[in-house]
Order: structure tokens, then C-alpha cells, then sequence
């Protein structure tokens, strides 16, 4: 397929469901999966930690990197990494290549309120730091970041496909 508006299209949508299913992942198993507070840090948290990785196809990927199984690497590794092709940060930069590519604006500039909420949201990745994010609470970054990208679904709709009937 030539990479045109409608391969642009195709990738957008991949990138968008990829980072937010990469940040569902990450959120089941930090708030739902580990039975007690007890088992942090414990080889079956390890073994969880892991099969995460796995289930994002990260696991080969953050060890040639980053060697031991560590949850704030991990973490890390799957929200602001700008070059594994899984992390949020980087799925949300491809997406918003592909949606500059379909409006013609320029990098850094938006045409209408698709690429402004998806920029505003690349940029608080750019910025983002985990010391922040687990200040936060980890979960509740995450909720909110799921919530945004639900956002930018929503307004790619807005602008693309809905019919407004004047």
C-alpha cells in the first residue's frame, strides 16, 4: 500500500490502540494483579513483571537493555521510552507523524482539535518524569492518560468522520 492518506489513517489507529493497550497492561498489573503489598519485590512479582513484558512484546527487548527485572525501569521502559517501538511516548509520536501527514501541518503546529489534544498529550510525555508519575500515583497517571487518548479517538472522529448537518 503506498503510503498515503489512508495508510496514514491505518497506522494513526494502530498507534493509538497500541499505547493505550501498553498502558492497560501496565495498569492491570500494578493495581490488580499482585495480591498483597507483601509480595512486592518477591520472585512471584518478579514472574509478573516479566510475563508484563512479555504480553507487550518487551520482554527480549527491555533485558538486552536493561538486564534485571526492575519495576521503575520497567515502567520506564513502556511509558517514556522514545525508541521501543511499544512505549506510549513512542506510538503517540508515530501517531501524531501520521496525523500531521493527513492535515499537511507542520511538526509542532495544529489545524484543528484531532492534533491539538493528541499534541498536548506528546507533550506532557516529552516532559513527563517517573518521579512525577509515581508522586502521583502510577494508576492514576494511567487512568488519566487512557482517558486522554479515548480523548484524541474522539476528536479524530470529530474532525474526520462525523457529518454535521448545518
Amino acid at each position: 500500500m503506498t503510503h498515503g492518506e489512508g495508510w496514514h489513517f491505518g497506522r494513526l489507529g494502530r498507534m493509538l490502540e497500541r499505547s493505550d493497550k501498553t498502558s492497560r497492561i501496565l495498569d492491570v498489573k500494578y493495581f490488580i494483579l499482585l495480591p498483597s503489598v507483601d509480595y512486592v519485590g518477591s520472585p512471584y512479582d518478579n514472574i509478573l513483571w516479566a510475563a508484563l513484558l512479555k504480553s507487550a512484546s518487551a520482554f527480549e527487548m527491555y533485558r538486552k537493555r536493561h538486564g534485571r527485572i526492575d519495576p521503575r525501569k520497567i515502567v520506564d521502559f513502556l511509558l517514556l521510552d522514545r525508541s521501543f517501538p511499544r512505549s506510549l511516548h513512542y506510538c503517540l509520536t508515530i501517531a501524531m507523524n501520521s496525523l500531521n501527514a493527513i492535515t499537511g501541518s507542520a511538526r509542532g503546529t495544529y489545524a484543528n482539535e484531532a492534533e491539538q489534544t493528541l499534541g498536548k498529550l506528546l507533550s506532557d510525555l516529552h516532559y513527563a518524569s517517573l518521579d512525577e508519575i509515581f508522586k502521583d500515583g502510577l494508576h492514576e497517571y494511567l487512568d488519566s492518560t487512557q482517558t486522554r487518548i479515548n480523548n484524541v479517538g474522539t476528536a479524530i472522529h470529530e474532525v474526520f468522520f462525523s457529518h454535521h448537518l448545518a
